[in-house]
């Protein structure tokens, strides 16, 4: 097997799951009717496209393992890691949403997703 085969599956699903996230948070961005969720969902769509960016930069710049590239690798992943938590956060929420006005929710979520714009 190729030795470069296995970094390169493994960039491309990050990617891959970089960009359906971002898609799903656009999506979901677009059809919510709480404006409050709007925004949450815009800010998670450009935290990922950001987290992506810089993730491409690493690729890109694809130099050798030494002991700066590892703490970089370590550090993008665990951004990566953390955007997709955020994006599975939010998709667990426009799925509680779905359907729902402002008006329609409790006055905790309310304060919640008020928190969450801030």
């Amino acid at each position: 097997m190729d030795a470069n085969a296995q970094p390169q599956n493994h960039r491309d699903n990050v990617l891959s799951s970089l960009n359906a996230a971002i898609e799903a948070m656009n999506l979901a961005g677009g059809i919510s009717s709480v404006t409050p969720a709007k925004a949450v969902f815009g800010t998670v769509s450009v935290i990922l496209t950001m987290i992506r960016a810089g993730f491409l930069l690493f690729v890109l710049i694809d130099c050798e393992l030494t002991e700066c590239m590892q703490d970089s690798m370590i550090n993008q992943v665990d951004y990566v890691e953390l955007g997709l938590a955020c994006a599975d956060i939010c998709t667990t929420l426009d799925r509680g949403l779905y359907g729902k006005d402002l008006d329609d929710l409790n006055s905790s979520v309310r304060e919640a997703l008020g928190q969450l714009t801030t």
